[in-house]
């Protein structure tokens, strides 16, 4: 026999730029639920919510969450996750295998945790949830709330991309949540610091920024940017890396080397 669930509670439309994680957190506040019941609400087997930050919700959750799953299986997969970051930079099959896990194909879990393995949710993400001040004040002006934006939860970005101005990082650490943390209760209203911003420091967030909104279904020509790539500028792209990740150091293979290293001005939209 299979497990009853409680009425699943009304969900909330996710605003632009938004997690699943944070599209979650909205979701227990609207239901006035602590988050304890909210997760024995939603979720049968799943203890590590905090891989929503990156991740797409799954097929049989959202399959029994929604009449219309179907409809919202692309939505979720394609502009409220971080696969269109690492999308042009996977292996065909994996390309495929992500395009039918869109289109409401249930994996299984070998390659759901292939999949998980090699967009690197859990090596190469921060340590910290980070935000961006002025984001915050518009989303507060603009829908009454702030929400967890996904851009600058991305390895190595460290201003935002929209206002360059530098990201502040908050003391929720990213490790074993089982707990939901909503942005609107842990976001402090602070004016942003006035700092030099880097050249290559706002071009890796507006790079970022560009791979999270057409990454997913878009090939780069990597011979291209990693022609005449120096070691010294792999070793380079390493070490900044290393700052903003909970790892010490970055496979050549990654989009980081890619994004950091300075590839004569030129941004990762001249290589598509």
């Amino acid at each position: 026999m299979s497990k009853r669930f409680p009425p699943i509670p009304q969900f909330v439309e996710p605003y632009p730029d938004e997690s699943c994680y944070s599209i979650l957190c909205r979701c227990m506040v609207r239901a006035a639920m602590s988050a304890a019941r909210f997760h024995r609400t939603m979720f049968e087997n799943q203890n590590w919510l905090a891989c929503y930050i990156w991740q797409p919700f799954h097929v049989e959750d959202l399959y029994r969450w929604f009449d219309d799953a179907a409809v919202r299986i692309p939505i979720y997969a394609r502009d409220h996750s971080c696969v269109p970051y690492r999308f042009p930079f996977l292996h065909k099959a994996h390309q495929k295998d992500f395009e039918d896990w869109a289109n409401g194909e249930e994996l299984s879990k070998g390659i759901h945790q292939i999949l998980t393995m090699k967009l690197g949710y859990r090596k190469w993400t921060k340590r910290y949830l980070y935000y961006c001040p002025e984001c915050t004040k518009a989303d507060r002006y603009k829908y009454g709330e702030t929400y967890w934006h996904m851009i600058p939860q991305l390895p190595g970005v460290c201003v935002c991309p929209i206002h360059a101005v530098p990201l502040e990082e908050t003391s929720l650490m990213l490790e074993n949540w089982i707990d939901l943390h909503p942005a609107e209760y842990w976001i402090p209203d602070v004016e942003p610091r006035r700092e030099t911003i880097s050249y290559d420091d706002l071009r890796l967030a507006t790079d970022s920024r560009w791979m999270m909104e057409h990454g997913w279904g878009t090939e780069i020509k990597l011979g291209s940017l990693l022609e005449g790539l120096t070691n010294w500028q792999f070793e380079q792209a390493e070490a900044k890396t290393s700052r903003f990740t909970n790892q010490h150091s970055v496979k050549n293979e990654t989009v980081y080397h890619i994004l950091l290293a300075n590839m004569k001005g030129k941004s990762i939209s001249d290589f598509v």
